[in-house]
């Protein structure tokens, strides 16, 4: 409370302190390190280089949360601004046009954000320490919940976020809590089947699996078609996959098939 206050008054300034004063607990090496207010504006990830404890506590969790989303806005209007600060002059070099620097710069923007939800991902993940503490796995809920309100207020925001994310994919024992705990991840129905088509044995494994879950949490005429197309893919690749390649593509996906 007494942090959202001071936020009020002196936000850019408080949360430089803040970064650094994470960063401090980290480790040894961190003391030589300090994040200034033009770290965070070339590279938000900054944020995120904290002590790890602090992705098992709830509440410092959202004030990182909150600096890390001003400064990923911070950063997009940094560059935006760039590109109006210094047009494009000579057409000279590997960039031709304007639009050639926005793509540009919205491809550095989704790479940055990407990279961050990445990040807070997998933060989610169980550890052998929560295993052994139980205050941990308590902590490691409250945690979650909290990541995952996080992503809905991105991915409703930015929808082609979401769809980035999960080409690029993440660990498959997040996604009960990922499609549990994040309101709008019926959206991956609309992109799934072009996941699927992907040539990438690793990358079907991952959309039939989310195609499993999703199913279970919503009872939809569009998730029972996707689950259909899953099927069917799944029984073209069976006649068309070498003996070793139908090993490695349907071992995993057993549980998922049980679910769909």
């Amino acid at each position: 409370e007494v942090w959202v206050r001071l936020n009020t008054v002196l936000p850019r300034c408080l949360w430089i302190m803040t970064i650094n004063a994470l960063l401090d607990l980290n480790n040894g090496n961190a003391k030589n390190v300090t994040v200034t207010q033009e770290n965070v504006l070339v590279d938000p990830l900054q944020v995120l280089r904290c002590d790890i404890r602090v992705f098992r506590c709830g509440p410092i969790l959202k004030i990182i949360l909150r600096i890390l989303e001003a400064s990923l806005a911070a950063s997009r209007s940094q560059l935006s601004r760039h590109l109006l600060d210094k047009p494009l002059l000579e057409k000279s070099g590997q960039l031709t046009s304007d639009a050639e620097r926005e793509e540009l710069k919205n491809a550095l923007v989704a790479a940055q954000e990407s990279a961050s939800l990445q990040i807070l991902l997998e933060a989610c993940l169980e550890t052998e320490d929560d295993q052994s503490k139980p205050e941990l796995m308590w902590s490691l809920r409250e945690v979650r919940s909290i990541i995952c309100s996080f992503l809905h207020q991105i991915f409703i925001s930015e929808p082609s976020l979401a769809k980035l994310v999960h080409f690029q994919g993440y660990p498959r024992e997040l996604l009960p809590v990922t499609v549990q705990g994040i309101p709008s991840m019926h959206i991956c129905l609309d992109f799934i089947p072009e996941l699927l088509s992907q040539a990438s044995l690793e990358k079907q494994i991952f959309a039939v699996d989310l195609v499993s879950h999703l199913s279970i949490q919503y009872a939809l005429p569009k998730a029972m078609s996707i689950a259909r197309l899953c099927v069917n893919t799944l029984s073209t690749l069976l006649s068309v996959l070498p003996s070793d390649l139908r090993l490695e593509l349907f071992q995993p996906v057993l549980k998922s098939l049980v679910r769909i």
